[in-house]
């Protein structure tokens, strides 16, 4: 994940937000499938992969939802956007944990949902698209907006 942070900064630059997260969904779902299989070796490749999608989809998420905001709700909405990145997991946890007993089939209940989170992701703004929302927001800050400075 600390090594996916940086990276995925350059990649929303070069590919935009939807291949990124599509991209980044698409390695997080053989990652937990790599789990499966509970050998040590793959295990080890099943972890980095899966912290290279989530640290990905992490730092898009936040691009995409920051930069979509108008600016006086952009801390709203990096706050609503980290909650539910909180509160994602939580679930997650509590029903992996409750199927506990129910062999792999939370893995790959998980992995199906990676799968459909990189369907879902197609429907994020593109490069272009992410280019104009920059261009709008940075147009939106010199149109009188004063921040008030140290006194």
């Amino acid at each position: 994940m600390i090594t996916a942070a940086p990276v995925c900064a350059v990649l929303l630059r070069r590919a935009g937000a939807r291949r990124t997260t599509v991209a980044a969904m698409t390695v997080l779902a053989p990652g937990v499938l790599v789990l499966v299989a509970a050998r040590p070796l793959p295990l080890g490749v099943g972890f980095a992969l899966l912290g290279a999608g989530v640290g990905t989809v992490m730092v898009a998420a936040t691009h995409v939802v920051v930069r979509q905001a108008p600016v006086a709700s952009a801390g709203v909405a990096g706050g609503l956007q980290q909650t539910a990145m909180n509160v994602g997991p939580v679930l997650g946890v509590a029903m992996a944990t409750a199927l506990m007993g129910a062999g792999r089939v939370p893995l790959l209940a998980l992995a199906g949902v990676a799968v459909a989170g990189a369907v879902a992701a197609l429907l994020l703004p593109g490069r272009a698209e992410t280019k104009i929302a920059s261009r709008a927001h940075h147009d939106h800050l010199s149109d009188g907006v004063r921040i008030p400075g140290r006194r």
